[in-house]
């Protein structure tokens, strides 16, 4: 029988309607499947991450306010328009900044290291910036973002992670736990290690200065992130991997070396941390309009942004995950020999993974101050103030220089009102886009009396420009509080060698 030619039409139509119909339904799954897949968090229905000039880049989905979206897993539209921009040249970077020629500013990195003599071919950073986007938005082949579902459980709470356990950093974390619980702070720490640096009974001792402690081992399968130390020494990919293993959802990342003065709890309730999430303390030097690292995160120079002093920082996993793990990503294998050249370790890379991610990131009101001693006209800085995120009170004084402080320099000062007697506060320090004259000066202790052969002086940081004054104005008889937390533990080991000497003798 011959079907008349209409109806074969419309039977024709049905079945092209029912397959479509078909085909819709399974694309679903299919793009379903794709956007749980933990090797692909995004939807890729964008096109790659552009470094060529394609005028049809859409930055709608770019989400000014990014910092305030509630959860990790609301950066998706964001993460996908970040990944389509448009790359920028170095040109362009360093276009952001320019102070007049003759202005002081104290840059990190010498003037003569290799990319900032020469500078980075923008092949280079078009191919950098490429794989870091692939990285976030799952095409990379080698690895990809860790998604949020996944490891959510896993964290809660508040509280502080420290990183210790080689060389003196088991002495300078007894020093953190005793100020602690002089503080009367109850707020819990976890200190994160690698293999055998921390044994049972300094587990057991460290517990028994402060509580609530845990530790987590880093080196150990259970970890969401694994690393690989590198030396005794430097292994800056560790803080980052303490970050992002740790079992709070928001954290406090400390030093060994930075003595708390306030309870660390009250930080979270600022109003900086409230509105941000996050809150990056500023280091003394500025970045230079050469370092790669503006234009590989598509950041043109900034001139009111100094470097990040990571000895200290506040982040919110639950909505930052995918930020943390960018910073790590940068600061391990073959990415951490590239991005090291020009970031020092998990300095800034921080702050510049939250710039890539275009993501806005507290700050706290005023600018570091320097905290030392004037000895004979002479003032050495040897530690960081670094003030609560809202007002001008002190809320960590980080010794990245007091660490490497000889024992008689430290027992000549301490027997001259203390190690912790002066400070300088630059006059400009709640507006960063005003340049002051600060940097690394040379303490060769002239003024001390009957130097021993050994003594080979310390590096000190000095604000030039700032008059130094009395700590007490700030806080009064803190080097006894210093010393009530086993500061001076390097005298206390001193006097134990001589007595054990003595005895042997």
């Amino acid at each position: 029988m011959v079907v008349p030619r209409g109806p074969r039409i419309l039977v024709a139509v049905a079945l092209i309607c029912f397959v479509a119909l078909v085909v819709t339904f399974l694309h679903r799954d299919a793009f379903a499947n794709l956007r749980l897949r933990p090797d692909s968090l995004w939807p890729s229905t964008h096109t790659p991450a552009a470094d060529d000039d394609d005028e049809h880049n859409n930055t709608t989905a770019l989400d000014p306010n990014a910092h305030r979206l509630p959860s990790a897993d609301s950066f998706h539209a964001h993460f996908a328009a970040v990944t389509r921009l448009k790359g920028i040249t170095m040109a362009e970077a360093k276009a952001g900044c320019h102070w007049p020629d003759g202005q002081f500013v104290n840059f990190q990195f010498v003037p003569d290291v290799e990319w900032v003599v020469k500078d980075r071919s923008d092949e280079e950073i078009a191919a950098r910036r490429r794989a870091w986007q692939e990285y976030v938005d799952g095409r990379s082949r080698d690895e990809s973002l860790i998604p949020w579902e996944e490891v959510k459980d896993k964290f809660s709470g508040r509280g502080v992670v420290v990183l210790a356990g080689n060389d003196q950093t088991v002495m300078q974390l007894k020093v953190v736990l005793r100020r602690l619980a002089n503080l009367r702070s109850t707020i819990p720490v976890e200190v994160h290690y690698w293999d055998d640096e921390m044994d049972e009974a300094t587990r057991a001792e460290l517990a028994g200065l402060y509580q609530p402690l845990s530790f987590n081992d880093l080196s150990q399968p259970h970890n969401i992130v694994r690393v690989k130390k590198d030396g005794k020494y430097i292994n800056y990919q560790l803080k980052n991997a303490a970050v992002v293993n740790s079992r709070f959802a928001e954290l406090l990342l400390l030093d060994s070396d930075n003595v708390p003065v306030l309870d660390p709890a009250v930080l979270f309730d600022s109003r900086v941390y409230q509105e941000y999430h996050t809150v990056f303390w500023p280091d003394m030097a500025r970045t230079r309009p050469q370092n790669p690292a503006w234009a590989l995160t598509n950041t043109p120079c900034r001139m009111d942004e100094y470097e990040q002093e990571s000895g200290q920082m506040l982040v919110d996993k639950r909505r930052f995950w995918y930020h943390v793990q960018l910073a790590a990503w940068m600061n391990r294998g073959e990415q951490a020999a590239y991005y090291n050249a020009f970031l020092l370790g998990d300095k800034d890379m921080f702050r510049f993974a939250w710039h890539a991610l275009k993501t806005a990131y507290g700050r706290p009101r005023k600018w570091l101050a320097s905290v030392g001693t004037l000895n004979a006209g002479f003032f050495c800085g040897h530690s960081f103030g670094q003030h609560h995120p809202d007002d001008g009170r002190l809320a960590f004084l980080h010794g990245g220089a007091a660490k490497f402080a000889a024992p008689e320099l430290l027992r000549w000062n301490k027997a001259h009102l203390g190690y912790f007697r002066h400070y300088k506060r630059s006059p400009t320090d709640e507006d960063p886009s005003v340049s002051v004259r600060a940097g690394i000066v040379w303490d060769e202790a002239a003024y001390m009396p009957n130097r021993s052969a050994q003594f080979k002086g310390m590096v000190c940081n000095d604000i030039t420009d700032a008059e130094p004054r009395s700590l007490d104005d700030l806080l009064p008889g803190f080097d006894r509080e210093f010393e009530a937390a086993g500061g001076y533990w390097k005298l206390e080991q001193e006097g134990e060698a001589e007595t054990q000497a003595a005895a042997g003798g």
